[in-house]
């Protein structure tokens, strides 16, 4: 009986022991965000998680469990307060973070300053940092890193990796001759890959163009367009007075002025060619910039009119007869009329004040 109850007892007795032993490997919630922080910080700073200190917490703080992911950013400009946030629960909580004074045993090259996704990089945007240990994939030299192109956007002080860097540069050439003021348009451009290290500062642009990209200076067909040739600012259309729904658009009504490129957007009208024969569809303001949404093709013919009808094809052949409008009709629009003389239905597409042409 006793060797039953021993048989039986063993096996329970071990699970429990399992258990104890796991729940006192178990962390608190303030330790499992510590340590998943050591390891961001040390990750963003090249340095170990074993350095990175985290502050003291407000005792009336008590971190929450997360069940779902942790992640971590710089909510500011310095490196001091890092964003602790939870997916699941959502929560976020700020923790003020330092390091360990350690001896330093070796140098990586970091950024100097901000640098964007597609920055060339140049001996005055690196600097070499002291730390206690290089991370993987770091360099020592500028040599290794100068002259190359970023994949990714960093930020001040943060080291250079090789998983950072382009294999290629990726770059835009002309496809056509263009004039200074002239706006890049994706039928002007094409994207090439250039060797690593090329040389210059090639401009690199992601998946699209920004809208209202405009050259500072000509750029022959065949040529790599460097940032230097890239106005600072973008024109766009400006009124350059009041304009009221339903105003038809003059030349002197419009102008191109620049704007910080923060507000441009694709909506934007970035040429003033075109635009004859549109109207305002809402108040515009002297010195707005307009929106496609904010225009509309012209009233140019109302119903009842006198329209002078165009057919045939100049200087070929083409007759041109007095009709008149059924229906109101804007630029570019079919329109039903009639001849006054015949009684004869027709069709036409508006084409200014007054005009029309046959089909």
């Amino acid at each position: 009986m006793n060797d039953l109850m021993t048989v039986l007892i063993r096996p329970w007795l071990a699970a429990l022991l399992l258990a104890i032993g796991a729940f006192a490997c178990a962390g608190t919630p303030q330790q499992d965000l510590e340590a998943a922080l050591m390891q961001w910080v040390a990750s963003q700073n090249g340095t170990r998680p074993e350095q990175v200190k985290m502050a003291p917490l407000d005792p009336r703080v008590q971190v929450q469990p997360c069940a779902g992911a942790l992640s971590f950013d710089y909510p500011f400009v310095n490196r001091e307060n890092v964003r602790a946030r939870c997916s699941k629960p959502a929560w976020q909580m700020f923790v003020k973070v330092g390091f360990s004074q350690q001896q330093v045993t070796a140098g990586v090259m970091t950024v100097s300053r901000d640098v964007a996704a597609g920055h060339v990089l140049t001996e005055q945007d690196l600097e070499l940092r002291a730390t206690a240990v290089a991370p993987p994939g770091s360099f020592s030299e500028p040599a290794g890193v100068a002259g190359r192109q970023l994949r990714r956007a960093l930020n001040k002080g943060q080291p250079v990796l090789a998983q950072d860097l382009e294999k290629q540069m990726k770059a835009l050439r002309a496809r056509v001759a263009l004039k200074a003021g002239d706006m890049l348009t994706e039928s002007a451009i094409e994207r090439v890959d250039l060797p690593a290290g090329a040389g210059g500062s090639p401009l690199w642009i992601g998946n699209e163009l920004a809208p209202g990209t405009r050259l500072a200076r000509a750029v022959p067909a065949g040529q790599v367009l460097q940032s230097a040739d890239i106005a600072e600012s973008r024109q766009v259309v400006i009124a350059t007075t009041n304009l009221t729904p339903g105003q038809p658009l003059k030349a002197e009504m419009l102008k191109l002025d620049r704007i910080d490129a923060e507000k441009i957007s694709k909506t934007h009208l970035f040429d003033l060619s075109g635009l004859d024969g549109y109207e305002a569809m809402r108040p515009i303001r002297a010195g707005e910039a307009l929106r496609s949404s904010d225009l509309r093709p012209a009233l140019m013919v109302k119903k009842g009119d006198q329209v002078n009808l165009v057919v045939g094809r100049p200087p070929e052949f083409m007759i041109s007869v007095r009709v008149e409008a059924m229906q109101d009709g804007r630029m570019n629009e079919q329109i039903r009329l009639r001849n006054p003389e015949s009684g004869q239905s027709l069709s036409g597409i508006v084409t200014g004040k007054g005009a029309a042409k046959g089909l």
